[in-house]
């Protein structure tokens, strides 16, 4: 048999790998080993119809939190990846120095979603405390000690993060980027910053990034976002710095994602470079984010087209976690992660951050996951 697995039928959207229209997949020892219209289905030991359905390449969800406060999504991590189409996701900062241990042991004992990790600035990581957030004493940041964890596991750890907002760090101004960024270069990694309600302007704090850092949560509706106070026009400075390489992801979660911000940037012509979740264990099962595929689905909705919804929860964040060409694509000799995509008309309510709802027309529904070759995920007929 030339084929372990036969995807057939589908409607291939791979825009990393130029890869569009009818074609059947092939795979074979957890690869893709061919992607062709009317591959032989008396080839495969088994064949699965992915008539009526988008076929991409496993999501990768960039930014969500598997191990906030010691636990969060943990060991339920693959049951949230797997139902979404998510094959590859990344911890966005969740530990710092002194637990990162902790989150290599979930992932390395109850976890099968494939893992990247950003490492806090601060030792404790996102930890609740009545005392503020985790860098609102200057003691817990561990410069040191974020990039040698980083060093020490670098099949894991590949960025330093720092959430820079009000009573998240201990003084407002530039010096808590600063350091941030000495460390990422100590390291030899990007930077990660989380700009929701900044207590200085945006523009201050790209001065201070360098090409290949990500701002996240980028379409926040609160204080000193992309659009500046007025909140109305994309700020200059944003412009620039994305032409230069700074990458600006959306990151849902339960605070960071404003549908009229939305609107004004796609309006505009500004892109997220990558679509993400910000997922935690209280968002996922109580909205509003819920998975990736509804994330998706919001951008779809106001306007961002199909294979460039695709290409911002596939090839983009693979490439930042250093995947490229064997992750979030399907060109033959990369993994075999593949979500298999309903594309559903209808009337659908969703919901942003501050509470607004909109009725989208189309929604993005996983029917389907595939990672490494192996179905992981079937969605019950409905």
């Amino acid at each position: 048999m030339t084929y372990d697995l036969l995807v057939a039928g589908g409607d291939v959207i791979d825009p990393g790998a130029g890869l569009k229209g009818a074609m059947d997949v092939g795979i074979a020892g957890g690869k893709i080993v061919a992607v062709a219209p009317h591959l032989p289905h008396a080839e495969a030991r088994r064949t699965i119809s992915a008539k009526g359905l988008l076929v991409a390449p496993g999501l990768v969800d960039i930014h969500a939190h598997v191990f906030v406060n010691a636990h969060d999504m943990g060991g339920h991590t693959d049951h949230f990846c797997r139902h979404s189409g998510v094959t590859t996701l990344c911890d966005a900062g969740s530990t710092g120095s002194s637990n990162f241990a902790g989150l290599r042991q979930v992932i390395d004992e109850s976890v099968r979603t494939r893992i990247r990790a950003f490492v806090n600035l601060s030792a404790i990581g996102i930890t609740g405390t009545s005392r503020g957030g985790e860098l609102a004493h200057f003691p817990y940041a561990d410069p040191e000690g974020c990039a040698r964890t980083i060093g020490e596991n670098p099949d894991l750890a590949i960025g330093v993060k720092l959430r820079y907002g009000p009573g998240l760090v201990w003084e407002y101004t530039t010096e808590p980027v600063k350091l941030a960024r000495r460390t990422a270069a100590m390291a030899g990694v990007p930077l990660m910053i989380h700009i929701t309600d900044s207590p200085i302007p945006l523009p201050d704090i790209l001065a201070e990034m360098a090409p290949g850092d990500i701002v996240t949560h980028c379409y926040h509706g609160r204080a000193n976002g992309i659009m500046g106070e007025e909140k109305q026009f994309v700020l200059k400075e944003v412009v620039e710095a994305q032409r230069h390489g700074i990458i600006f992801d959306c990151a849902h979660g339960r605070n960071h994602f404003n549908f009229r911000m939305i609107e004004k940037a796609l309006d505009q012509g500004f892109l997220p470079d990558t679509i993400s979740t910000d997922l935690t264990l209280t968002s996922a099962t109580r909205g509003p984010v819920w998975d990736l595929a509804t994330t998706m689905s919001k951008l779809l909705h106001f306007g961002l087209p199909l294979d460039e919804v695709i290409r911002r929860a596939t090839a983009a964040p693979a490439k930042i976690l250093g995947y490229e060409g064997t992750v979030g694509t399907l060109r033959p000799g990369a993994n075999a992660d593949l979500a298999l995509i309903e594309l559903r008309d209808g009337r659908f309510e969703l919901t942003d951050s501050d509470g607004d709802t909109i009725t989208a027309r189309r929604r993005l529904i996983t029917r389907t996951t595939i990672k490494d070759g192996r179905i992981t995920y079937e969605r019950p007929a409905d």
